[in-house]
């Protein structure tokens, strides 16, 4: 499933230069994620949470403040307790960032949980 979120930069996601600093294009990406499993009816933090194992990221060509990117997201490969997203920006059609990373469902104690079979199904597996 491919999921498409838009998020406008704001004057703090960016240096002194006006353009986003890299580290905020990775936060679009998280809230990309998280606005897919909402959609999904996946919880976020019920019993746990999902934090980032692996990112990468390639830096295509710049954004600035007031620009709107486009990001899309969607599963990968599906492991017991992970979901391995891929995604990649755009502004105005000129692509901006892509990339991968790795989330690992936890539950309360902090160890990873398995995935359940209805959220695969819903995530496309």
């Amino acid at each position: 499933m491919q999921h498409h979120y838009t998020r406008r930069v704001s004057f703090a996601d960016t240096d002194a230069a006006g353009v986003v600093h890299f580290s905020r294009l990775l936060c679009y990406a998280e809230e990309a994620e998280h606005a897919l499993l909402e959609k999904l009816g996946i919880p976020l933090f019920a019993d746990g949470g999902w934090p980032r194992v692996r990112v990468s990221c390639d830096y295509l060509a710049p954004v600035r403040v007031g620009d709107s990117v486009e990001v899309s997201i969607s599963s990968g490969k599906i492991g017991r307790s992970s979901v391995c997203w891929e995604f990649a920006m755009a502004c105005d059609g000129t692509p901006v960032a892509r990339g991968t990373m790795k989330t690992v469902r936890v539950g309360a104690d902090g160890n990873p949980s398995e995935l359940p079979e209805d959220w695969r199904v819903l995530l496309g597996e």
